[in-house]
């Protein structure tokens, strides 16, 4: 049986994958799910400087704390920065990268620098104080403003970032134009990466958590 880490994308917290983690444990796994710093707890906390590496501690501290090793490491959509720069803090210690819709950084990258202008300008147009930026619309009413530094902060990653024994990549292809189609296209093409197109949008946890359970068990068998 594997341990499995899941690590949600922006604006939302470790409940973002309730809908699975029960049958993830039925089927026999040890599964823990992460709320990010900033992104749990009351709304109204007082905000404090949080950057990519703070989310990148987070992860490597639960890690750490819990001594897990011969982990599959999950990340949605920015947790593919987080889990690419935990990975290589991790090393020996992480068994399988899995990427869901999510940002596959080179080292610098950031999601300032990988996403469309009209996008990240928005985060900073929507930010009343320069620290987070609130949700877009129609998200889960459970999400939180998001702490801006993440986004502008470039990950920095050793060559041996990515030499886990696997690594996998899938698409929520039914977001046609989204940019995790051209994150696909790239890893794709490099043999050591295995991937999928799941037909699904982006929020793939509430519009098809059956697509999601399923990948996750795939990977829990490599």
């Amino acid at each position: 049986m594997a341990t499995i880490v899941l690590v949600p994308g922006a604006f939302h917290g470790a409940w973002y994958y309730s809908p699975i983690m029960p049958r993830l444990r039925a089927a026999g796994h040890e599964v823990f799910a992460i709320s990010l710093s900033g992104l749990d707890g009351p709304a109204s906390r007082a905000r404090v400087a949080i950057n990519l590496d703070t989310h990148i501690a987070d992860v490597v501290s639960l890690i750490e704390h819990e001594r897990l090793t011969d982990v599959v490491l999950c990340g949605h959509s920015y947790g593919g920065m987080v889990i690419a720069g935990a990975a290589d803090a991790l090393q020996g210690k992480i068994r399988t990268l899995l990427f869901i819709d999510a940002l596959a950084p080179n080292d610098g990258d950031s999601v300032w620098n990988t996403w469309a202008p009209e996008i990240r300008d928005g985060f900073i147009m929507q930010s009343q104080d320069g620290l987070v930026t609130p949700p877009p619309p129609g998200v889960d009413p459970r999400a939180r403003a998001h702490p801006l530094a993440t986004f502008l902060q470039p990950v920095s990653l050793s060559a041996a970032a990515y030499k886990v024994p696997n690594k996998v990549y899938a698409l929520c292809a039914a977001d046609v134009g989204s940019p995790f189609h051209a994150i696909h296209d790239r890893v794709a093409a490099d043999p050591t990466w295995t991937t999928h197109k799941l037909g699904t949008g982006h929020d793939f946890m509430n519009q098809a958590p059956e697509l999601g359970l399923s990948l996750i068990l795939k990977a829990a068998e490599l």
